[in-house]
């Protein structure tokens, strides 16, 4: 078995996606966000969001945002209206 040695700049792409956070499409926020937002509690709004992702209205995307300030942006859900597929 050969180990290849990493190429240097696949190294620092890698780097540079784990390392920075991704801004969220407008209008999709976290289930927290949502709570604020619908002044509701946090389960509610979990419950708003589940509900409307079974009735098609709400979608799920995963963005990387960072959620403690001594670590790195880390995978989480947002959840936003449903965009409607345009007819080509």
């Amino acid at each position: 078995m050969s180990h290849r040695k990493p190429d240097p700049l696949l190294l620092k792409v890698m780097s540079a996606i784990h390392q920075t956070a991704e801004k969220p499409a407008d209008g999709f926020r976290t289930i927290d966000e949502w709570a604020v937002v619908w002044r509701c509690k946090r389960n509610a709004a979990r419950e708003y969001v589940l509900k409307g992702m079974r009735l098609g209205i709400i979608e799920k995307r995963t963005y990387r945002k960072v959620i403690r300030k001594d670590a790195k942006p880390y995978p989480t859900a947002h959840y936003g209206e449903k965009t409607r597929q345009r007819k080509s």
